[in-house]
């Protein structure tokens, strides 16, 4: 595997369901699960300093604390969208939304939750990085 998954969400039984499915549809074995934009961001640092290695990251947009945006920022800050991609995994449907995510770099993609096997599947067939 040529990338590490970060999975960003506050809410536990996503987060679980979109762990189980990362490693059932074998897209990713190990991914490592936050729960707040915070620690995202140090694990965001870590990875920054490994210069091989890639990064995909399913996000949430809406958390307390440091939230998706603020992650998104951070990561626009690094200046490595080659190196770091974002799947944005949110319950938003607003379209403002949507236009927003777009701005950014390194989001390669917007998904309303709940993650589904089919994506993960498609996406597995797609080279990423």
């Amino acid at each position: 595997m040529n990338f590490d998954l970060l999975i960003v969400d506050d809410d536990p039984q996503f987060q679980l369901l979109h762990r189980k499915l990362a490693e059932i549809t074998e897209f990713h074995l190990h991914p490592h699960c936050v729960s707040n934009g915070l620690d995202a961001i140090e694990y965001i640092k870590l990875k920054s300093a490994e210069p091989k290695k890639n990064l995909l990251i399913f996000l949430d947009i809406y958390m307390e604390g440091i939230d998706g945006w603020g992650v998104l920022d951070y990561l626009e800050s690094l200046n490595l969208p080659k190196r770091f991609k974002v799947i944005l995994i949110s319950s938003s449907v607003n379209s403002e939304d949507k236009k927003k995510a777009i701005k950014y770099h390194s989001v390669i993609e917007y998904i309303e939750k709940p993650l589904a096997t089919d994506y993960l599947t498609m996406l597995k067939d797609c080279y990423l990085f």
